[in-house]
């Protein structure tokens, strides 16, 4: 006869717990944002300048289609375009291959604020429901790619760390291939300017955009026919005096709830308390190195992070980003402390005389962290569980010089995370409650 063995608590939260990392991860916010709208006559004229020349030229793109050779004197009064790498400015025609304008040589009738283009790129890229962030485009460039143009993958270099997204807006000119292609996550995003700047019916001319994250990596194909010409905006967090309500995709918004208290009301996981862990999703601009008090964190989040925080705060759970670090010296055997240490704050790193480090990142407030579902125990250790694994998205390093027989400079390597406080079991029954309620 035989029998079978009951599932134990362990078996019962490992399972739940890869089912919410399964929900969590298919639940992907948008990473970018594309769509068209008419451009108007009153709009349509584009002002330039060759140099310091006093004499300005100008281009229309709602009299008539423009030829080619028009667009030619254009590119006559353009330079090479460059590109970021290692902190310079590098000219180099084998990974880049196009023309750009500073914005001190042209003017365009365009007016991005008017066009509401700006609305779209907040519903979709800003993932919070209330804050006092708004997104602020500063344009950068214009560019021109040409027959045989192109732009390797690449993903643009950060100029402030402020810098949140980019925006792309093509005018109407007819051209073939140049296409942008975004890159996220295994995924590919194929966007053809060429079919979206004239209307589909009545073939009247508009303008067609494209807005994406900073660190998505991206690239232009090369240009087989006509010309490209495109502006791109930087578009920066700016601190606005008013709430701006925004609107969460609901759906991906309610299964992340439902996935959440589903585990949480699970009495057998974190039954004294503990934190859920998130690892970022998303790299944010930020220099760690002068922003180490994490509670004031001024990164607004991402996409999915964004969509984590608010799915946490929405059922009643403290969220707050916070570093980890990984203390090699910190053994787990004898019940002792884990290796894994959290903490508000990234630490500035010091001089020790013996190690573990362990002290060191207690005296900043750090605390080490367990696995809530090993068998071992140890006192005074917050019970992590991971959701989602930790990324390299935000890293850090403390610096120590040590002292003893010999001396030497020791770094330890941070991540920036998420994680969301989870109080006791039979406190989880009244919060549950309300959520309910």
């Amino acid at each position: 006869m035989s029998t079978t063995t009951p599932p134990t608590a362990t078996d019962t939260s490992t399972t739940e717990l890869e089912q919410l990392q399964a929900k969590v991860q298919s639940l992907v916010a948008p990473n970018f944002c594309t769509g068209t709208l008419p451009l108007e006559t009153s709009e349509g004229k584009l002002f330039y300048c060759k140099g310091s020349a006093s004499d300005a030229s100008f281009l229309s793109f709602t009299d008539s289609v423009l030829q080619d050779g028009d667009i030619q004197k254009l590119v006559e009064a353009c330079q090479q375009a460059t590109f970021g790498r290692g902190g310079q400015d590098v000219l180099d025609e084998s990974y880049r291959k196009a023309w750009k304008l500073d914005t001190n040589q042209f003017a365009a009738q365009f007016d991005l604020a008017r066009s509401g283009i700006m609305e779209t790129v907040h519903d979709q890229l800003l993932h919070y429901e209330k804050n006092t962030l708004k997104l602020e485009p500063q344009l950068y460039k214009m560019n021109i790619y040409g027959p045989g143009s192109f732009f390797k993958p690449h993903v643009d270099t950060p100029r402030s760390e402020k810098l949140f997204a980019s925006l792309v807006v093509v005018f109407p000119t007819t051209h073939t291939g140049g296409n942008l292609l975004l890159r996220k996550d295994r995924s590919l995003f194929n966007f053809d300017s060429s079919k979206r700047v004239f209307h589909p019916e009545t073939k009247a001319p508009q303008i067609a955009f494209a807005a994406f994250y900073s660190d998505i990596e991206h690239e232009v194909l090369p240009v087989e026919d006509g010309y490209r010409i495109t502006l791109t905006y930087n578009l920066h967090l700016a601190e606005t005096d008013l709430p701006i309500p925004k609107a969460l995709s609901s759906d991906s918004l309610t299964s992340l709830k439902t996935a959440l208290l589903e585990l949480i009301s699970n009495s057998r996981i974190l039954p004294n308390g503990g934190a859920l862990g998130f690892g970022l999703l998303y790299q944010y601009t930020i220099n760690p190195k002068f922003q180490d008090d994490l509670v004031k964190f001024a990164g607004a989040l991402k996409g999915n992070d964004a969509l984590i925080r608010t799915a946490c705060s929405s059922i009643g759970l403290d969220v707050a980003v916070k570093v980890t670090y990984d203390l090699e010296d910190e053994g787990e055997e004898e019940g002792g402390e884990g290796r894994t240490w959290i903490s508000d704050r990234i630490h500035p790193g010091g001089e020790v005389y013996e190690e573990p480090y362990g002290p060191e990142f207690r005296k900043e407030g750090g605390k080490p962290t367990r696995d809530p579902l090993a068998t071992k125990t140890p006192q005074n250790t917050l019970p992590l569980l991971w959701v989602t694994p930790r990324n390299k998205m935000v890293p850090t390093d403390a610096a120590f010089v040590a002292h003893g027989n010999e001396y030497w400079v020791n770094h330890v390597y941070g991540n920036l995370v998420l994680t969301a406080q989870v109080p006791p079991a039979p406190e989880r029954e009244e919060l549950l409650r309300k959520v309910a309620a």
